[in-house]
Order: C-alpha cells, then sequence, then structure tokens
C-alpha cells in the first residue's frame, strides 16, 4: 500500500557513487525512494524522473479461483507502458497449465512472463522455462506443478501489437498420498 510500511529493495538498489544507474521498475504500483547521507562529504546529489503506468487489462490484479478461465490483455491493441498480472490459484490444484489461443507482442519489448509460486501470495516466484514470451508465434503450453501460478504481461513506452489471449484449467489431485514419498516395502 502507500505507506510503504513494509518494503522490498529493489533489485539492483542502493546506489551509491557517480555512475548513473539504469531504470528501476517496482511492479506494486508504489515506489519509496530514499536518500541516506552519512555526513562525511558531499556531492552534487542525484536527479531523477518517473513514469507510471495503468493497468486496463480484465482481471488484472487479482487471484483467480475458478476451475477454469481465461486471461487477456483486452481488445484491440493494447497500450503503452502497461503492467497487468494474474496470480491463478484453483483450491486444491496441484497443478496449473496455460495455454495461449492468440500472441502478438512487440518482439523483445511487450513481454508475457509466466511464473511458479508456493502459494497464492506470490511472494516467491520461480519463472517457467521458456518465459518470458514475445513476438507473433503462439507459446506452447506451461504448466506449473505447485499448483499456483503468476502471469505478467508488461509493455515498453513505444510500439503496440493486439496483445495475448489465454485459458486455463488445474489439475485436482484426489488421490491419497499424492507427492508422499512411499519408503515401505508394502502398505
Amino acid at each position: 500500500d502507500s505507506s510503504c510500511l513494509s518494503t522490498t529493495e529493489l533489485s539492483g538498489s542502493p546506489f551509491s557513487g557517480s555512475s548513473i544507474p539504469g531504470a528501476v521498475t517496482s511492479y506494486t504500483g508504489v515506489m519509496k525512494v530514499t536518500f541516506t547521507s552519512d555526513g562525511s562529504g558531499t556531492a552534487d546529489g542525484f536527479a531523477a524522473s518517473y513514469v507510471s503506468s495503468i493497468s486496463n487489462c480484465p482481471l488484472s490484479g487479482g487471484v483467480l479461483t475458478s476451475m477454469s478461465g481465461s486471461i487477456t490483455d483486452g481488445s484491440g491493441s493494447y497500450s503503452n507502458l502497461l503492467y497487468c498480472y494474474w496470480i491463478i490459484a484453483p483450491s486444491g490444484a496441484t497443478s496449473v497449465t496455460l495455454s495461449f489461443s492468440s500472441f502478438s507482442t512487440e518482439l523483445f519489448n511487450d513481454k508475457v512472463r509466466v511464473y511458479s509460486c508456493p502459494d497464492s501470495s506470490c511472494l516467491s516466484t520461480t519463472e517457467l522455462s521458456g518465459s518470458p514470451f514475445s513476438g507473433s508465434s503462439i507459446p506452447g503450453a506451461v504448466t506449473s506443478y505447485t499448483g499456483v501460478m503468476k502471469v505478467t504481461f508488461t509493455s515498453d513506452g513505444s510500439g503496440t501489437a493486439d496483445g495475448f489471449a489465454a485459458s486455463y484449467v488445474p489439475l485436482i489431485s484426489n488421490c491419497p498420498l499424492t507427492g508422499s514419498v512411499l519408503t515401505s516395502m508394502s502398505g
């Protein structure tokens, strides 16, 4: 939230010295910048600018718990400077598979990323094999074997395309002891 009572340091931070750092992106909609001096010397300081983006993707920012569903960037061409995310966490799922039905983004610059998460908070993520996706080839199906998946879509400030549409289905295991290691000779 905007109070920034709980923060996570972004990759590459902190910055010091005379080298100009690259761009830093926060995907939460909030960024806290703190400047600290130890009092041992002075320098010219810094100047920074920011650009914000607004998500207009349907259902973006929510946790999808339906037994099947779809995600998309919306109808028509998507906007520049877009950030959208979906967390897919059907109750009881042991895996979730995402299949794309259409795909067209600005090659190399506008990307769909797919992650596996240990739980629906998705505070810890592992990017799945093949991700990120960009360009005009429809990616193959992607599966998270944790039962939770996070999908992000980002666009830069120049050039757009038609975007993407995808659907997901979970695997629900009703088998007793699924995922357990059986070590006895009988049971």
